[in-house]
């Protein structure tokens, strides 16, 4: 149970409220709709990656690992990302699934027959109606009680990023693979 506190605003305060904020979470994830994405993840041929502004960062970091575990994958809107075809996933993050601009590369997407998967705290939203399947991070509880002390998104961030984090443990224990694995393919030009 939280215990009503005053906040001053110390880094380990908030740091507490969000990892508490987090574990609340973890509790009212759908277990199926995470086992429907690591099964789609393994069965695409090429797995893109969206999201805008801090989630897109989330999805940069999820598009790395699933790399260093010998997945094909590509972070839409960079100048090196192939075209995408039909055999591929692409797995959208946003928080609000109502990001105009990545509503539109989700209808190209549609357009081409991708697999669309959506990472969002918002199933009723236009990007999980369009979704093949829908990853929901369920909003935080009280989450509203801390916004000023964690703003705009951050709940959905961290959760997410923790989330997708899990996602490769467990494809690690699937596919039989260690850090040694991973570590063969990550970068050395740094």
């Amino acid at each position: 149970m939280r215990e009503n506190r005053e906040w001053k605003c110390k880094y380990e305060d908030v740091m507490k409220v969000i990892v508490e904020q987090i574990g609340d979470t973890i509790d009212l994830i759908d277990q199926e709709q995470a086992e429907n994405l690591v099964n789609a993840i393994r069965d695409a041929a090429r797995i893109y990656l969206l999201g805008a502004g801090r989630s897109g960062f989330v999805a940069k970091g999820f598009a790395m690992r699933l790399m260093h575990l010998g997945f094909t994958t590509c972070v839409v809107g960079e100048t090196t990302t192939p075209a995408i075809s039909d055999k591929d996933l692409l797995i959208t993050i946003s928080s609000s699934g109502e990001k105009k601009s990545l509503l539109e590369i989700v209808k190209m997407a549609r357009d081409v027959g991708v697999k669309i998967a959506s990472i969002t705290s918002n199933p009723n939203s236009s990007l999980g109606k369009i979704s093949d399947l829908v990853m929901v991070i369920p909003k935080v509880p009280n989450g509203e009680e801390y916004g000023s002390l964690v703003p705009l998104g951050t709940f959905f961030e961290d959760t997410t990023l923790i989330f997708t984090d899990a996602i490769i443990s467990e494809l690690m224990t699937i596919l039989n693979k260690g850090e040694k694995d991973l570590k063969k393919r990550h970068t050395v030009l740094e």
